[in-house]
């Protein structure tokens, strides 16, 4: 009896760590969606993207928008720092990008520190809620 309860439990924290990508766009006129698949695909930017439980689409997207709505309470109260450090990260990311746009070479020594430090802050930027244009 003890097993089979266990088991079941097992079982119903495997079905629940499964999870799905959702992408909310932006189209070019403005107009917000959610999409299952990137928001190139759809011709649209990015503008969020979030992993909810692998169930039906409409629960998808409502965790998605509870998502958000509990992200900024803590963003409320220190906006000015939040959007402060926004800046900087960006600015951080235009400097490592800007040693690429002119195609001169770069050592290893560069590119593989650069590109860390790239997921980083890329990384940080989705998690502050960072907006970038």
């Amino acid at each position: 009896m003890l097993r089979t309860a266990f088991a079941i439990l097992l079982c119903t924290a495997a079905a629940t760590s499964h999870s799905a990508t959702i992408y909310l766009c932006k189209s070019y006129g403005g107009a917000r969606f959610w999409s299952s698949v990137t928001c190139g695909e759809k011709n649209a930017l990015i503008e969020r993207i979030d992993q909810v439980a692998d169930v039906p689409w409409n629960q998808q997207v409502q965790q998605a928008e509870q998502q958000n709505n509990n992200r900024p309470a803590h963003a409320a109260t220190n906006t000015t720092g939040n959007d402060q450090r926004c800046g900087q990260l960006i600015n951080e990311r235009r400097q490592i990008e800007s040693r690429y746009n002119n195609w001169q070479w770069q050592p290893p020594e560069v590119i593989n520190p650069d590109q860390q430090r790239t997921r980083a802050i890329n990384a940080e930027l989705h998690q502050r809620g960072c907006r970038l244009q």
